[in-house]
């Protein structure tokens, strides 16, 4: 077993849980920064910021690897006089700080008990203890056959609801409650059910509906499809269609499954079988789509999350594919949903909003089409026009890249696990209030 580490956290109160049903880790309710795809940079000169803040803390500290991840989080390790640091800063704040530490033999029993029960044959690797301002809590990882889980669990070894503890993320459940119009035709801040993906669907980026109770999902990098009973909470089916890419969404029209990469071009399976039937690559204005779905006509809408290559760079192209025609469908115009934003929510303009769609799903009883923003963690609604922007809590939005409805418009929201398995990937539903 690898040493135990001391995490020390600064500017929050909270002690965590080891409730695999915990969908939001210590990290997220800090800072809500996603750690997902960090890309590792060189150590940088000593004049950036965040070098300077190493230095205060350690001087001569040797700084071996930065992370950048997404939300404006740097993570950076260093060894100070022979002892690996890990710092996390954010907006020039330290938030926290890892280190060598021991957690009690009595909390470790107890947790090693539950563990017995909840993963029986899975092996212990890491311990860590976390100190975030006056209170403490334990992580722990566990590893069977390269997968890995993080449990988080108090001082005491009891579980702990890590759901309130989140950080100045422009809007948290509590603030968008107040605001809330009462006529929104989802209470998208408190789910009727939800769903843990397995780790094989942690960067899952699209979602549509397979049956009463089933999904499929695509993840960013494999050329799959992947069919997923959410009451089983197991994969039944694997469709391989091509080898890795970057997949963004996934459709279901009558014997068809169409998947989005996200250069614009599409694979068709077929449903029965399971086998590629058809692959497209069509001519599109943008260089990057990530939204995909059924319209009520059996054509095939396309989101781009970008402002294509020629044009205003606030526009958002939506087009209809029909055979082998790409025709406008829809322009979205992200200086529109940020002005609305800020009409609706006036207490939250100030938080900028650059509105990147990230999926796409029409009602299937109105018609409207609901549009997600992961990066803004926003769901906006059109008719003929702009109807509704509604804020989501990151508390269970961490990174939402699918959106489907059931056939009695129920909605489904996915949302990305984060790479070093602190967040689990889920899907939550709910019920459509003006059944």
């Amino acid at each position: 077993m690898h040493a135990p580490h001391l995490l020390t956290i600064a500017g929050t109160g909270a002690c965590l849980s080891a409730d695999r049903s915990s969908l939001v880790p210590w990290k997220t309710m800090l800072f809500s920064a996603a750690l997902l795809y960090a890309t590792a940079a060189t150590a940088q000169p000593a004049t950036e910021a965040y070098a300077r803040i190493v230095h205060q803390r350690c001087p001569g500290a040797d700084i071996v690897k930065v992370q950048r991840a997404a939300y404006d989080l740097l993570e950076v390790d260093y060894f100070c006089n022979g002892t690996k640091v890990e710092l996390g800063i954010h907006n020039g704040i330290v938030v926290y700080e890892e280190r060598e530490g021991t957690p009690s033999d009595e909390a470790m029993e107890r947790i090693r008990k539950k563990l017995d029960k909840q993963y029986p044959g899975w092996l212990l690797d890491e311990t860590s203890l976390i100190t975030a301002k006056d209170s403490t809590f334990i992580k722990v990882e566990v590893v069977m056959d390269g997968v890995e889980h993080n449990l988080y669990y108090t001082t005491e070894g009891k579980k702990y609801d890590p759901r309130g503890l989140m950080s100045s993320d422009g809007w948290s459940a509590a603030d968008i409650a107040k605001a809330l119009p009462p006529d929104v035709p989802y209470n998208l801040l408190k789910p009727d059910s939800s769903y843990l993906l397995p780790p094989l669907l942690r960067e899952v980026s699209g979602i549509s509906v397979a049956g009463p109770h089933s999904v499929y999902c695509v993840q960013d990098e494999l050329g799959a499809v992947f069919e997923y009973d959410l009451h089983a909470e197991a994969i039944t089916r694997v469709m391989r269609f091509t080898d890795v890419g970057d997949f963004e969404g996934v459709a279901t029209n009558g014997d068809r499954i169409t998947v989005l990469r996200s250069d614009g071009k599409l694979f068709t399976l077929d449903r029965t079988s399971g086998a590629l039937i058809g692959e497209k690559q069509y001519a599109l204005p943008s260089l990057n789509y990530e939204g995909l779905c059924a319209a009520k006509d059996g054509s095939l809408l396309l989101i781009g999350k970008e402002a294509p290559v020629v044009g205003a760079a606030n526009t958002r192209p939506v087009h209809r594919i029909q055979g082998d025609q790409v025709l406008p469908y829809l322009t979205i115009d992200a200086a529109e949903v940020a002005a609305l934003f800020a009409t609706t929510w006036p207490a939250f303009a100030r938080t900028p909003v650059r509105f990147s769609p990230s999926a796409a799903a029409v009602h299937p009883v109105t018609g409207q089409l609901f549009v997600l923003s992961a990066g803004d963690r926003l769901l906006a609604i059109y008719g003929d026009t702009l109807q509704r922007v509604i804020p989501l809590p990151a508390a269970d939005f961490y990174k939402p890249e699918g959106l489907a409805f059931l056939p009695n418009g129920d909605l489904l929201i996915s949302s990305e696990g984060d790479k070093k398995g602190l967040v689990q990937a889920s899907v939550l539903r709910f019920a459509w209030r003006a059944r």
